[in-house]
């Protein structure tokens, strides 16, 4: 039987992030960005007003912002398509896990859900995180001892 160890590997698919936890009134997204803008119009001196080079520089800084945006849902969009084809993938195989009392638990995927984005492993009557798994195996043990020596070997 071939077999994945997976204990000294990082898992991509579980939601250990290694990014810190970050306050959210501290994070400047495109509303804050406008609020700001209009602000900084509405209050600007008349006598005084803002430079044009500075405007166009601001709202470029704002086009950047959507662009990174944007960007980041299209990643999060193709890393939770790619988490669902690596799960979808093991359907059919033996996995060992850590089960949510800690003891290690063996059996074969039957399925795969996705609920609001948290990927699940049907085992038997469990539903496991793809982060409890610790070995994948695949196909059953070959018992003859002829493996990879078919006519033509």
């Amino acid at each position: 039987m071939s077999s994945i160890d997976t204990t000294q590997q990082t898992s991509t698919t579980g939601s250990g992030s290694s990014t810190p936890p970050v306050n959210p009134s501290t994070q400047m997204d495109e509303n804050s960005f406008l609020k700001l803008l209009v602000a900084q119009l509405q209050y600007q001196d008349p006598m005084s007003p803002t430079d044009n080079q500075q405007f166009v520089q601001e709202q470029a800084q704002f086009s950047m912002v959507e662009g990174v945006t944007n960007l980041e849902t299209t990643m999060k969009q193709m890393q939770a398509t790619e988490q669902m084809s690596q799960a979808t993938g093991m359907i059919g195989t033996t996995v060992d896990y850590t089960a949510a009392d800690g003891s290690t638990a063996t059996g074969t995927v039957s399925s795969v859900s996705n609920s609001n984005g948290a990927i699940t492993l049907q085992v038997g009557t469990a539903n496991v995180d793809p982060a409890s798994v610790l070995k994948v195996s695949y196909g059953s043990p070959d018992t003859s001892g002829t493996q990879g020596t078919g006519a033509g070997a």
